[in-house]
This record gives structure tokens, sequence and C-alpha cells, in this order.
């Protein structure tokens, strides 16, 4: 199974790059006064230079482009001579492609495509629609814009065709029933050509499901789900890898710094981490914005393996990172494709979601904007955006987090006892205060278009959205905000292709817990907040602990095998999660509170399943979880 699964991956990648052949190229020297182009989603830069020497239009990174006149990713620059036969385009000296031989005048580079094709500036027309498609309730609202056509008309389902002079507002919908769908068609037509758009709106439910599916409790303690009854915050974010425009109130979920699996084993710290921190979402009229950090305390809990050191920003690398979205207007999925999970991931979560925005750490893979079909399965063709078409924007930097502190446990290996779930309850440490380097720690700032997501900001501040974002190292997920414990769960065991690191890198992940929710709560059914504990030590009781009044068992009674909670006979992770399904009050044909009580303290906690976790892993616990 987990060799067909990196067999797999290896099969999608090489179909990934074969999709990417360009058009043909010959090899020609520019004339001066040429003009090449690009399609970026920020101002490239044009580096050329004749092969084999040293002439060259500019010094690295080349000259800034020109944003042509009516397009807003397309930008063109003009050859200032005839001599040069090489070309890179770059952002600025980052994100550089390919030494590429010049394809000769009026050709098109798409950075997020990485392919050439013929571009015209005769002026075709220019069809934009407000919404693109998608699910709604009770009706929608769209308006269509036509630039630059000498005739336009659109059509719905198919019937009359209606002239379209510049613009026209629609409402769709409103009298077809839930479940079916109403297609708008538009045709635009000038001299220079024919221009048509389709578009799909397919009516939801207004009554939404019963929960948000997850089967456990936000985890406590230290972690926290829109902790504070935070749900972020409506403000437009500058996406440019700096903080300076987020606040601490839009915090949606909080993570613990050195939890990453690396740490609970000790032969793996020399490979670098993927550790969430922090997540926070903010929202304006046009896009929903979320900024997450990542940490990086290898200075403090390893630093005689320098790689994660020097090379520990994961910009550096194609890690796929996946946000999975719900915004209760599309089909809900659960992670599933028609042959598995998403780029092979096994990953998946019991909580709803509708959309899953896909990218790579470095932005050289996507982004990607998937959506379910009717099945509740990912990757279809026709339901996924890819590229520029995302309208999706990201950035990074390093940097102090937003809080200031950066709160873990400063330890890291099975020999400083170290296991999976330790955090949860554990009294942390601010690394910043131990000397850790603030410069080794990363964030990113995405913002997505809500209309990708068919979504309004009223959608946002009436019914709120739900989040979950998943970090993976290649193909498995390793770290997730809100935190799941399936994250850690195979964490002491080696990585079948390479010993020195931890299986997590290939396990499947089912992750139980609830999304973090941004604009309100889920109803019926909301999230229930949860609150990071105390930094500093809680003051103990002074009354004397209320004594029980029940009988004590008689020693006639059943002996209890604690950890138990599923009552067959036998400890297994599936108590874990029998446990976290307990917590959320679902219903349960069958429960062992007593036995579910490991440490015996007269309640059933996300503590019990962190002390099972340990026993399962070979690890010595206070009490007597006798392990089949």
């Amino acid at each position: 199974m987990k060799i067909s699964k990196k067999l797999l991956a290896i099969i999608l990648a090489v179909l990934m790059m074969v999709s990417m052949i360009s058009v043909a190229v010959v090899n020609v020297s520019a004339l001066a006064g040429d003009k090449i182009y690009c399609r970026a989603s920020f101002t490239p830069t044009c580096y050329m230079w004749k092969k084999n020497t040293e002439e060259n239009n500019k010094a690295w990174p080349g000259v800034a482009m020109t944003k042509v006149s009516g397009e807003t990713d397309v930008y063109e620059y003009t050859v200032p001579a005839d001599k040069f036969d090489m070309v890179i385009f770059s952002n600025n000296g980052s994100g550089q492609t390919t030494d590429m031989t010049y394809p000769g005048a009026n050709k098109l580079y798409d950075m997020d495509k990485k392919t050439w094709s013929d571009y015209s500036t005769d002026p075709v027309p220019v069809i934009t629609v407000s919404n693109e498609g998608g699910g709604f309730k009770g009706s929608v609202d769209v308006t269509v814009t036509v630039k630059d056509a000498d005739s336009a008309y659109y059509t719905i389902d198919g019937g009359t065709q209606y002239a379209i002079n510049g613009s026209v507002s629609l409402t769709l919908g409103a009298n077809i029933a839930e479940g079916e769908s109403v297609k708008l068609d538009i045709s635009a037509t000038n001299s220079y050509g024919t221009v048509t758009k389709s578009c799909t709106y397919k009516k939801r439910s207004t009554t939404g499901p019963a929960t948000d599916g997850s089967t456990a409790a936000a985890i406590g303690g230290n972690y926290a789900t829109n902790p504070d009854g935070g749900y972020g915050k409506r403000k437009t974010i500058t996406v440019d890898g700096d903080k300076s425009d987020w606040e601490s109130s839009m915090l949606i979920a909080q993570g613990v710094a050195n939890d990453d699996p690396r740490v609970y084993a000790h032969w793996s710290m020399h490979e670098k981490g993927i550790d969430d921190y922090a997540m926070y979402a903010a929202w304006d009229d046009t896009n929903l914005y979320i900024m997450y950090e990542m940490a990086n305390v290898q200075d403090i809990v390893a630093p005689g393996e320098d790689f994660p050191m020097t090379q520990g920003n994961l910009w550096i690398d194609n890690l796929p990172v996946f946000m999975y979205i719900y915004t209760g207007n599309e089909n809900i999925t659960h992670g599933e494709t028609a042959d598995g999970t998403l780029w092979a991931t096994g990953t998946t979560l019991d909580a709803h979601a509708d959309h899953v925005v896909a990218y790579s750490t470095n932005a050289s893979n996507g982004p990607f904007i998937y959506t379910a079909n009717d099945d509740g399965q990912l990757e279809p063709d026709d339901l996924v955006k890819t590229g520029a078409e995302t309208g999706i924007s990201i950035k990074w930097g390093n940097g102090k987090t937003l809080s200031g502190k950066l709160m873990g446990i400063p330890k890291a290996g099975t020999d400083n006892k170290r296991v999976a779930g330790d955090s949860v309850d554990a009294t942390l440490t601010d690394f910043y205060t131990k000397g850790h380097k603030a410069s080794m720690d990363m964030f990113y700032e995405v913002s997505i278009p809500l209309k990708n997501l068919d979504i309004t900001a009223a959608d946002i501040e009436a019914n709120g959205i739900g989040i979950m974002k998943v970090s993976t190292f290649g193909t498995s997920g390793m770290d997730c905000l809100p935190y799941d414990l399936s994250m850690a769960d195979n964490a002491a065991k080696p990585y079948s292709a390479d010993s020195s690191t931890s299986m997590e890198k290939e396990d499947e992940d089912h992750i139980t817990v609830p999304m973090a929710r941004v604009g309100k709560a889920f109803t019926p059914g909301a999230v229930t907040p949860t609150t990071p504990k105390p930094t500093t030590p809680p003051v103990q009781p002074t009354d004397p602990p209320v004594q029980p009044t029940d009988p004590p068992v008689l020693p006639t009674e059943p002996e209890i095998l604690l950890g138990d909670a599923d009552n067959d006979g036998r400890v297994t992770i599936r108590d874990v999660s029998w446990i976290q399904r307990y917590l959320t009050g679902a219903s349960m044909s069958v429960f062992n509170e007593k036995a579910a009580d490991v440490d015996g303290n007269g309640k059933v906690s996300i503590r019990d399943c962190a002390w099972i976790q340990r026993a399962l892993v070979g690890i010595a616990t206070p009490y007597n979880i006798k392990v089949n």
C-alpha cells in the first residue's frame, strides 16, 4: 500500500511535467523592437543575454516589465538590441524560470502554466462575469460585463438570446428546485473574433447539515480552536510578506512549537521540521486572507544537526500544502478522489469540506482550487481551477510570531521522554526567552478570491466558513491547524524508505477534530471555542478534595482493562478514536467509561488519549495499560 502510494505520487509528478510541455520554440535571435510578454501575478523582470557570452540587457535580474494596458496580469518588454537569444523571467530575482531560448516576437510565457503561446494585441472582446459558477442558495445575482464588442448576447439554459450593451445584472435560479442547475452562456463578437463563456450554477439546500461532520472535540490545553471566541476580522490585507496588517484578534487556531513528528524520535532531528504554530484569518468584499506561522527551533532543541538550521526555510522545497475549506455552498467532501486521496497524500477528514486549496511551499506547483463533485470526490477536470485563474496570491517571510511568543517543550527525542500528545497539558517554555533566533521562524500570507469559493463577504459574516490547514512532507500530513493527534500517531516509527526519518512521511492521516471557523461559529453544532492554558502554573486549590460517595468497586466485579474504551478486550489506536468521539457527545453503542479514564481522575479527557498513545508506542506510563 505504501509503495503504491509513492509510485502514484511519482506518476502524478511525471504527468504534471508532461502536461507542461510548451508549443515548439524556434531558436532565433531577438531583433531590436521585438516585444515579449509574460503572464504573472507579480511584476516580472526580464533578463536577456547572448548565449555563451556575458552580453545582457541589464545586470541580473534584468529589467522590470510593463503591464499591458487593459490586462490585469500580462506584462511586456521591448527588446533593445538584435543580439540576444536567451531569456529568464523572475520575481525580481526569485522564483526564476529555467534558461529559455528566445522564442521570437509576440510570444507570451505563463509563469503558472510554464508554457509559451502566441500573444496578440488585437482587442478581441473581453467577457467578465462577477460569479463564474458554483453553488447557491435561494437565488444568485450575477453581473456580466462585455468590453470591446460590436455585439454581445446571453442565454439562460439555451433559451432566448438577450442583447448585452456594456453590462447586465441578472438574478438566476429563483424558480428552480434544490439540486437543479441553471446555465448562463455569453457570446461577444468584433472584427477580430468571437469570445464565449459558460457558467453553471447549482441550487443548494437552504438547510445545511446538522453537524460540521467532526467526530472528536477540538483539542484544548495548550492548543486552541477559535480561542476566546475569535473568528477573524473584516480587514483588507496586503499580501506582501509583511505581517504589519495582521492583528492578534484575527487568531483562529493556536498550535504548539516543537511538536512536529521528528521530535518524538531521537534519530530524526537531522531533517527539517514541518511545525505549524498559529493561523489567522481576515476577509473583505473581494478576498479571504489567511496567515499562518511555522516554527523552526532547531537552534534550541538540536543545534548539533545543522541542516535544518541553514536550510530550514520551506520555500526552498516543493512540499504540498492543503487548505480544506467548508463554505456550505457546494458538495461535501472528506478528501477523497476517485482513486484515493488528493495528490496521494492519504489525508482524509471527518469534518465537512467543499473546496480544497492546494499549492507547494515554494509556489512552483499550483495553486489549485478543487471543488467536490456530486459523489464528494475531488480532481474532476471541470471542477479544478489552476494557476492564474485561481486568483490566489502567496507570499512568505521570516520573523517573530505575531503574539511575540513561541511556546513549546524545549526538548526532542525519546531520550527526553517526548511522546506524541505530550504538548497538550505540559507546562510550556517561550523559546524566545531561551535565545531562539526569530529569523528562523516562517510565515505565509495567502489571499483567495471569494468568487472562486462561491461565497461573498456577507456569507462569511452571516454563516461563517470552516478551514483546516494541513502541511505535508511530500506524501503525508506532518502537522495541521487546528491540531489533530493523527499528525503524530506514527511519529516514533521509521519511514520505510529511510529509517532515519519518521513514518509520518508516508502514513495515512484521518483528521477527526473540527475545523477552525472564520466569521462565525458553525450553526447548528457550533465549534466549542477552546483557549490555551496559562503559561504560568495554575493556582492549586486549598480545599480538600471531595470524597466520592459511591460505594467502592467490589472485588467480584470483572477486572477493568485500562484504555479499552470500546470494550473489545484489546487496547489499540481505535480506543483513542473512540474516546475522541465520546468527547464530542456522539452516540456510542458501547463505551467503557471506567476503562477510558486511564489516569483515574474521575473524568474522561483528551489527556487519556495521550496516555494510551504513549503505551501503544512502547513508552512507559504511570498506569497499568496492557497493550496486546
